[in-house]
């Protein structure tokens, strides 16, 4: 999965089975990768659901769209 943002994002399972989120900065060309355990990504999946029930921390957040 590819996700439309300010810095470009690719979402996919690594071969040792983690959750990794990669991105590029567009400003510096550096490429930077997270991985999450099963565990870890649960629990920001549970993070996530919090999050999305309160809009309001979107204030701050502009799309690159916009």
């Amino acid at each position: 999965m590819k996700l439309k943002a300010t810095y470009e994002t690719e979402v996919y399972t690594s071969q040792g089975g983690y959750l990794a989120i990669r991105q590029t900065n567009s400003c510096m060309g550096e490429e930077q990768t997270i991985l999450l355990s099963p565990e870890q990504a649960k629990l920001v999946v549970q993070g996530i659901n919090q999050h999305l029930k309160d809009e309001s921390w979107w204030w701050g957040v502009t799309s690159a769209e916009e």
